[in-house]
């Protein structure tokens, strides 16, 4: 195969690969995107979850796996992610067993981290994932890295490939020593199901949202599309864009994202993956217009701004709704936004609902606020792990509502304890704060004035 200096290429991450008609469907769509890509990497998270199943029922989740990505017609790269490691989150497992742990993985894809080349570029996969599970390389991987790079000219570039985010691993410090004076275009991440950039001793990462967003239920918890990422390397330099699985123009939300309460007038930023190719874009919120200017042009994606004000709006969750189109080719996404400008919306329940609340470390009875009055508190001594709940009358709900935890007096300070998961249970149905994933647990410190309190929200439908 030639390789052209300017390529491009796609990272997708966390698929969780249960829905596997969706994966090959992906495949297929990516044959038709009209820019030829050069390979794809898979940052991990292939499946659903081998660590939580005994090591006789793993093999089932890797050959849905593999059947699935069949369908790529790319060459396809992949990295472990945390749930590729059999068994163990689970209790009593036999460990002597060959697939536990990384055994499975090592024996359908080989190494688990490895390097190539593509284009005078030098690529590492690395593995993020040591068991016990912690998330670090290891010195045995550290040391294989400084063995590869040492092949490697000091001015070649260098993209990196981790599961979990570099900075955040234990060993980053010396991995950025191993890096030191190399020349490194990025990193690319998944795990948080999140998308962002941050960085490493000086150089981007860029953590891809999933492509399975919340676990296939619905966007990541951002706000931003079940999607992948665009990586176009051209003359030695990169450049990236995070877009939607989904549509042959597809659209992602930039700014604001859904992991903020929105109040007042809002500047919102879009990325269209349009391919160079002339493209219009739509806004709407609360069905009113939103007129969208284009901010910025790349090769394969623009980007594009306009002003949204939320005062429009009652207090909750409200959307907002953009849409592309590219000749005949049309994409359509929409984003929830937590709305709070003081304005309740003409509200009756016909019926109660549960607050449930699970608790660690709980030092003091430490008190939880229902729309600012108090609901009840959490005994001090609460076993580790205990779900508590807290009714709630129908006249006390309100169609937006604020649950406050704060921290109890504690000797001569106040309490620190975590909460989460959170979640309002009302006929029927579990809501939880669209912030968060369902899972998030929220640490209170009683003594930091920035986390003395913990604000969540419940919009009932």
């Amino acid at each position: 195969m030639t390789q052209s200096e300017d390529f491009t290429f796609i990272q997708i991450s966390d698929g969780h690969v249960g829905r596997d008609d969706l994966m090959k469907q992906f495949a297929e769509h990516v044959s038709q995107l009209p820019v030829p890509f050069a390979f794809v990497v898979n940052t991990g998270d292939l499946v659903g979850g081998v660590d939580v199943v005994t090591p006789d029922k793993a093999q089932a989740q890797y050959d849905r796996y593999l059947g699935a990505v069949a369908n790529f017609r790319q060459p396809l790269y992949h990295l472990p992610g945390n749930h590729e490691h059999v068994a163990f989150n689970v209790p009593d497992a036999d460990q002597t067993h060959p697939f536990y742990g990384k055994g499975l993985y090592r024996r359908v894809f080989g190494p688990m981290y490895y390097s190539w080349d593509w284009a005078g570029v030098h690529f590492l996969a690395l593995d993020g994932t040591a068991l016990p599970y912690q998330e670090k390389l290891g010195k045995g991987q550290l040391t294989w890295l400084a063995a590869d790079l040492a092949f490697q000219p000091m001015d070649k570039p260098l993209v990196l490939f981790c599961h979990q985010s570099l900075p955040a691993l234990k060993d980053a410090t010396e991995l950025a020593e191993v890096l030191k004076g190399r020349r490194i275009l990025g990193g690319f991440c998944g795990h948080l199901h999140r998308t962002f950039t941050t960085q490493l001793a000086g150089f981007p990462v860029y953590i891809c949202g999933a492509l399975s967003g919340s676990w296939w239920s619905g966007p990541n918890i951002d706000g931003t599309p079940q999607g992948f990422r665009l990586v176009q390397v051209k003359g030695s330099a990169l450049k990236t864009a995070y877009t939607n699985r989904e549509g042959l123009c597809p659209i992602s939300i930039v700014a604001p994202l859904a992991t903020a309460v929105q109040s007042g007038p809002i500047e919102v930023e879009l990325v269209i993956a349009d391919f160079g190719q002339p493209v219009e874009a739509s806004a709407s919120f609360l069905d009113h217009p939103v007129t969208l200017t284009q901010a910025s042009r790349e090769d394969l994606w623009s980007t594009w701004k306009g002003a949204v004000d939320t005062r429009q709006a009652f207090d909750g969750d409200r959307v907002l709704k953009v849409l592309a189109k590219r000749g005949r080719d049309t994409s359509a996404f929409e984003i929830r936004y937590l709305v709070s400008n003081g304005r309740a919306e003409p509200y009756s329940s016909d019926a109660p609902a549960t607050l449930k609340v699970q608790a660690r470390g709980i030092g003091a009875a430490d008190t939880v606020l229902f729309n600012g009055e108090p609901l009840g508190t959490i005994p001090a001594g609460t076993p580790k792990e205990t779900t508590l709940a807290f009714e709630v009358a129908k006249d006390r709900l309100l169609k937006f509502n604020r649950v406050l935890f704060c921290a109890a007096a504690q000797g001569k300070g106040k309490d620190q304890f975590s909460v989460g998961p959170v979640w309002l249970e009302y006929k029927g149905k579990k809501i939880h704060d669209l912030r968060y994933a369902s899972f998030e647990r929220h640490t209170i410190i009683g003594d930091d004035p920035k986390r003395s309190e913990k604000e969540l929200f419940y919009c009932l439908p």
